[in-house]
């Protein structure tokens, strides 16, 4: 080989090593970089990768009727989640939504908003799981699990969700629930991250939700490539469950109420006069709470918060309506207080009241002759209430009024509760800037003009008649169960604290012998021939109680629609209020029923002797709860007796 040959042998020998030689150093220097340089980092990582940690949401506190009937539990709800850490090492999360979409038969348009709307989070992790889609179906369920591996980064996880099994009965008075709002989530707690996601929107899911939430739970698992738990390491936190919640509402009574009252607007009560205790509300129409708990469409929610008849409004704590002649007890009290009148005091009703050259008409065209203040609750005389109220003037029957609790929130644990109204000589200053009119305050005394009260301040203010003289705070809440990790039976051990709602009352300044007569009229407007409330006479309870009849419109649009249209359409009917107490002699409970176009009172004091009937001779002979009702203003610690499965 001659010396050139050689010299290019060479050369091409050293390309060759050149060429050899970069990748190797090349990979040498990979090599050392992730396994030297960044081993610590990445050994965290694939750590990470395989070992996560998982929170486990806990079950919401179960709300129970007094009798142990469960009014709202949780049920298991299947949920589809995406890990993004898992998607990204083997294909892209559009694809695997296309899948899924496909696959499942969701439309693709939801499954993008749900990963969207979670990509928002900033502070989620790569490896924390994102909730893509709820409620999924067994054959969902099936699919998923069969062609796991076509699915990375998917898994299925099980979450409880509220499920009221009685559906629509007592809608108002649980409220309902709904994702938690961004500014609420910031401010939780660490341990309630999850459990809280879904929280009570209105009624009692609402004012006891810090009550009914439970504490988070965790564990950490271990997952394969694609996300795919393998198993699960024994240092696991429990979950802590909510608190239970056990009310004064009976659910029997309730749906009775509600079947009686049938396809009618309007609301009905009933009360313990003594204690407050609700032990029936019905607002109609209502609602299927259960609609918001397993997501309410954009669609839906408009329909329901828009619906011409209020639906989601309870009306017995937000309905603002004139209390008609069920406010002539309050005008009687306060001539009785004032000394104005006495028990034997007569006015003479001739069918109309005049007032310079004005005149305002009695119920009774015809009049009613001379009567005295029992007679004229009978008979709801319009005339002796106008003439009383001259007398009285409207600052005392404002204040007769604040006596009774109307104007005023009763403070029941609902939320929204309105204040109501009893107008002065300050509030139309103030309101319309004119001075009030002499001519006005008549209205005012036969429950008709500026007033405007809810059903549930009209019955607290009968109580006060009822009851003998004190004001009782109304309570939706009878007893609170802490501490039960095990949801057991309410005789368990576990069972470590039982707290009763207190009791709060206080004493109305009016004379045993004014209420004394008060409950005499309303004896006799339901217990004898001239009485108004004479449709809620019973043979099997004597009942006490008072008609309203409130206008929707003056008697001259009516007229006028009359003449025009030939009828009156039902949105502008009368009002129809009946409030009573039974048994009359020695009241144990109270009512009221409000039909929203019902006309006149008679026809809701028909409906009340089908109420109060129902409960003296279903609801009393019904077993009651082991556990003490008796009212008791300090917390207990007792253990109740009753056998009752908890779910």
């Amino acid at each position: 080989m001659s010396f050139d040959e050689l010299q290019l042998f060479s050369r091409r020998e050293m390309i060759i090593r050149s060429v050899i030689a970069v990748p190797i150093a090349g990979i040498i220097w990979r090599l050392w970089n992730l396994q030297i340089k960044k081993g610590d980092n990445y050994k965290d990582l694939s750590k990470g990768n395989r070992i996560r940690p998982k929170t486990i949401a806990a079950p919401r506190g179960i709300i129970y009727d007094r009798n142990g009937v469960i009014l709202a539990k949780n049920i298991p709800s299947y949920i589809l989640t995406l890990v993004q850490e898992d998607v990204k090492e083997v294909m892209k999360i559009e694809l695997v939504l296309q899948k899924i979409s496909q696959t499942l038969k969701i439309p693709m348009t939801q499954l993008q908003s749900s990963l969207n709307s979670a990509l928002l989070d900033r502070k989620k992790k790569s490896f924390e799981p994102i909730q893509i889609y709820e409620d999924l179906t067994m054959r969902q369920i099936a699919l998923i699990e069969s062609y796991q591996e076509e699915f990375p980064g998917i898994s299925i996880d099980v979450v409880p969700r509220r499920y009221y099994p009685l559906i629509n009965t007592g809608a108002h008075v649980f409220g309902y629930m709904s994702k938690i709002t961004k500014a609420q989530l910031k401010k939780l707690p660490y341990n309630k991250y999850k459990s809280a996601r879904i929280i009570g929107r209105e009624g009692i899911e609402s004012v006891y939700n810090e009550q009914l939430i439970g504490s988070d739970g965790g564990k950490q698992v271990e997952v394969n490539s694609i996300g795919r738990e393998i198993r699960t390491f024994p240092n696991t936190i429990e979950q802590k469950p909510g608190n239970d919640l056990i009310l004064n509402i009976d659910s029997v009574l309730q749906k009775k109420v509600e079947e009686i009252m049938g396809d009618r607007k309007g609301a009905a009560i009933v009360m313990n006069p003594h204690n407050g205790e609700v032990l029936s509300m019905v607002s109609l129409p209502a609602f299927d709470p259960n609609e918001f708990s397993q997501g309410l469409s954009v669609e839906r929610w408009e329909e329901l918060s828009k619906h011409p008849d209020h639906i989601l409004n309870n009306k017995c704590i937000q309905g603002g309506y004139s209390p008609g002649s069920t406010f002539k007890m309050l005008v009687a009290a306060a001539a009785l207080e004032m000394g104005i009148i006495d028990h034997e005091t007569e006015i003479l009703c001739e069918g109309y009241f005049k007032l310079k050259r004005k005149r305002k008409y009695c119920n009774k065209r015809s009049g009613h002759g001379y009567l005295n203040v029992v007679q004229a609750l009978e008979q709801s005389c319009n005339v002796f209430f106008f003439e009383l109220s001259m007398e009285i003037g409207i600052e005392k029957i404002k204040e007769y009024a604040s006596k009774f609790g109307l104007g005023l929130p009763t403070n029941i644990d609902l939320l929204h509760e309105s204040r109501g109204l009893v107008p002065d000589k300050t509030w139309k200053l103030k309101r319309f800037k004119k001075e009030w009119l002499k001519g006005e305050t008549p209205n005012v005394a036969i429950g008709q003009g500026f007033i405007s009260v809810t059903p549930m301040q009209l019955l607290s203010y009968v109580n006060v008649i009822a009851n003998g003289g004190y004001f009782v705070t109304p309570r939706i809440a009878g007893k609170i169960i802490e501490n039960n990790p095990k949801k057991g039976k309410l005789d368990d051990k576990s069972y470590r604290n039982i707290i009763e709602t207190k009791i709060k009352t206080r004493d109305v300044d009016i004379l045993p012998e004014t209420l004394e007569i008060l409950r005499q009229g309303m004896e006799q407007n339901v217990n004898t021939k001239k009485g108004t409330g004479r449709r809620s006479r019973s043979d099997i309870v004597r009942i006490a109680g008072k008609t309203g009849t409130t206008q929707v419109i003056s008697f001259q649009t009516r007229d006028k629609i009359k003449r025009e249209k030939g009828e009156v359409e039902e949105k502008f009917k009368n009002h129809a209020w009946f409030v009573s107490f039974a048994p009359a002699e020695n009241p144990i409970i109270s009512s009221v029923v409000l039909i929203e176009n019902g006309e006149t009172g008679g026809n809701a004091a028909g409906l009340t002797k089908q109420i109060i009937e129902y409960y003296f001779t279903e609801i009393t002979s019904l077993p009651k709860p082991v556990f003490d009702s008796t009212p008791n203003t300090e917390s207990s610690t007792d253990t109740p007796h009753l056998n009752l499965e908890f779910y």
